[in-house]
């Protein structure tokens, strides 16, 4: 059943079912699927996973919801609110598609409108920051397509295949979001 309804995509939340599919979404030979995200983990066994959903559903953390991208009936991806602010009302998002096949189908966009739309819509968000490596052009693009603006660079942030790496931090706001996409499902 679906929590938030987009396009082509639905929200809903995670299963236990679901972290196998990310686990196993994870261990592809491309090993983009994480570094595609707004953050960097390190991996992890599906035992660990599983623990920390189990831990996950006793004890929820307040500040975060947490919500699986389900296209044509299967988990293809995540996204999450996290640091949510409710006296500010602001929160950070991230988005991820698991799988190479699943990439460039639209799914990402259409979740991250759904989600967006939610967030200002019902959780009553004034603002959504994320933030994204500058080299993925994809990324950049569905952002800005969405209304998000560059509000700054962070240099040097995270190292990776033995260097370091800029970081840009990209943020949207209610109001602007909503005159953008006002009518829309």
């Amino acid at each position: 059943m679906a929590w938030i309804a987009g396009e082509r995509v639905n929200l809903r939340a995670w299963e236990r079912a679901d972290v196998r599919a990310a686990w196993g979404a994870a261990q592809s030979p491309d090993g983009r699927g994480d570094r595609l995200r707004d953050w960097h983990k390190p991996p992890k066994s599906l035992q660990v996973m599983e623990a920390e959903f189990d831990a996950a559903v006793l004890d929820p953390d307040p500040a975060v919801l947490e919500f699986v991208i389900d296209a044509d009936g299967r988990a293809v991806g995540d996204i999450d609110f996290f640091d949510i602010d409710r006296r500010n009302r602001n929160a950070i998002v991230g988005i991820g598609i698991w799988r190479t096949d699943d990439r460039g189908n639209g799914y990402g966009s259409d979740a991250l409108r759904a989600a967006l739309r939610w967030g200002f819509g019902q959780l009553n968000l004034h603002r959504v920051e994320l933030s994204v490596d500058p080299k993925n052009a994809a990324a950049m693009h569905v952002y800005e397509k969405l209304g998000f603006v560059v509000e700054g660079r962070r240099r040097e942030q995270w190292f990776e295949d033995g260097g370091y790496h800029d970081e840009l931090m990209m943020a949207l706001l209610g109001r602007e979001f909503m005159a953008r996409h006002h009518g829309e499902r």
